[in-house]
C-alpha cells in the first residue's frame, strides 16, 4: 500500500527560485549528470508503461509499475515511486494541452523530496546554503553548496520559509537547483464592498488599472530596439514585466478583473506584418498573467476573467460602442464626446462588467 503525504491543515503557497551550481568541482558535476541521465531514462520508461495501459489518472502509481521500474534500473523503491509520480504529471500535462502522441522527455530534471535531500545552512567559504543528498537512490553524502539570491532573500524577508523539497536539473552544460519556498495562504475576507479594479494590458501601454495605476509603459520602447527574437530578448522582457508588477500597490485591490485572452491569437495568422508580429510576440501575456495570479494569491485578491470583445471601443460613460471612437491610444466617443486613454477606458469597462455581473458586452447588447 502506498502512503500519501499528509496534507497540511493550512493551505500553502509554493514558489521556486532557481540557483545555478557553478562552483561544483568536476567530480561532483559528473556524478550529478549521470544521476540525472538515469532519472530521465527511468521517467521515460515509466511514461511508456503508463501510456501502454492508458493510465492518465491523478492517483499515485500502483506498486506493480513501481516495482517494474525499480527492478529494470536496479534502484530503490522510493526513487522509482518519485520518478513514476513525475511521469504521471508529465502525461497529465500533455493530455491537458491536447497532445495525441506519447511525450518524449528531453529535459534532465528530477524532484527530490525529504527522503533524498536535506537543505540546511552552510557557513563555509562564501556559500549560504547547501543541499546534501542523503541516499534512497540518490548519490549518498554529496553536498551541493550554493549562494542565496536576491529573490530568495526578499521572499525570506516577506515571511516565506524554505521547503524540504528541491528540484535538480541540467540546462545544457549548467546544473541548476530549484529551491522551493512555502508560505501560508492568506485567509479569505468577506467583503462588504469589495474594491473592484479592472486591468487592461498590451505591449504598447503596459499594465493599465481602472484605479489610476499605470506601470510598464517603458517596455514598449525597449521592445522597439530588438532586431529579432532571441532567448535574451524574452528574458529581458520577462525581467521588465516583473519589475513593473512590483510597483503595483496590490493592497488597494480586492477583486481584479482581467481579459480572457486564452484564444486571442486564434485565426489571426497573416493579419499583421512579419515585423509587427515579431515585436508583438515579445509581449509575454501568458507569463504576465501567471505572475499576476501569483501576486493575487499572495495578497488574497480574487481574480475574474471577462470577454475582451469591444471593451476598448465601448464608451464607459454612455455604454455605446463604435469603432470610430478609438484612434490608437486615444478614445473619444462619437456619441457623447467622452475622452480618455483607450486602455484606461477598457479597464473601466472590465470593472463595469464585474459590477453588473455579466461576462461580456455582447450579453448587454443582446439583452438591449
Amino acid at each position: 500500500m502506498i502512503k500519501r503525504r499528509k496534507k497540511s491543515a493550512t493551505a500553502l503557497m509554493r514558489r521556486s527560485c532557481r540557483v545555478y551550481l557553478n562552483d561544483l568541482n568536476p567530480g561532483k558535476a559528473a556524478l550529478l549528470i549521470l544521476f540525472l541521465h538515469r532519472c530521465r531514462d527511468m521517467a521515460q520508461y515509466a511514461v511508456d508503461l503508463f501510456w501502454q495501459c492508458r493510465d492518465f489518472s491523478p492517483t499515485l502509481a500502483d506498486l506493480p509499475t513501481v516495482h517494474r521500474v525499480r527492478d529494470r534500473f536496479d534502484t530503490t523503491t522510493r526513487l522509482a515511486q518519485a520518478v513514476c509520480k513525475q511521469a504521471k504529471e508529465t502525461l497529465r500535462s500533455g493530455k491537458a494541452k491536447g497532445f495525441r502522441y506519447k511525450p518524449r522527455l528531453r529535459r534532465h530534471s528530477v524532484t527530490l523530496y525529504s527522503h533524498f535531500v536535506r537543505l540546511e545552512r552552510y557557513a563555509q567559504a562564501h556559500f549560504d546554503y547547501a543541499a546534501t543528498l542523503i541516499g534512497s537512490g540518490a548519490p549518498r553524502g554529496l553536498t551541493l553548496p550554493f549562494r542565496s539570491t536576491r529573490l530568495i532573500n526578499r521572499r525570506l524577508k516577506d515571511g516565506w520559509r524554505l521547503d524540504a523539497t528541491v528540484r535538480l536539473g541540467r540546462d545544457g552544460k549548467r546544473l541548476w537547483l530549484d529551491v522551493m519556498l512555502v508560505k501560508e495562504r492568506p485567509a479569505k475576507v468577506a467583503w462588504k464592498r469589495p474594491r473592484v479594479v479592472g486591468m487592461d494590458s498590451n505591449y504598447k501601454a503596459g499594465f493599465v488599472f481602472s484605479d489610476g495605476q499605470h506601470v510598464g509603459a517603458d517596455i514598449y520602447e525597449r521592445i522597439q530596439t530588438f532586431g529579432k527574437r532571441q532567448k535574451h530578448t524574452f528574458k529581458e522582457v520577462s525581467d521588465l514585466v516583473g519589475a513593473a508588477l512590483r510597483k503595483v500597490d496590490w493592497n488597494r485591490i480586492d477583486v481584479l478583473v482581467l481579459e480572457g485572452l486564452k484564444h486571442v491569437k486564434t485565426g489571426r495568422r497573416g493579419t499583421f506584418s512579419r515585423r509587427f508580429n515579431r515585436r508583438l510576440s515579445h509581449w509575454l501575456y501568458k507569463a504576465s498573467e501567471e505572475r499576476i495570479a501569483q501576486y493575487c494569491e499572495e495578497y488574497g485578491i480574487a481574480v475574474r476573467y471577462k470577454d475582451p470583445w469591444k471593451t476598448s471601443q465601448c464608451c464607459n460613460a454612455c455604454l455605446k460602442w463604435d469603432r470610430r471612437s478609438r484612434r490608437e491610444d486615444r478614445f473619444r466617443c462619437v456619441s457623447c464626446g467622452h475622452a480618455d486613454h483607450a486602455d484606461f477606458n477598457a479597464a473601466k469597462n472590465l470593472r463595469f462588467l464585474e459590477t453588473v455581473g455579466v461576462y461580456g458586452l455582447g450579453i448587454l447588447k443582446n439583452n438591449g
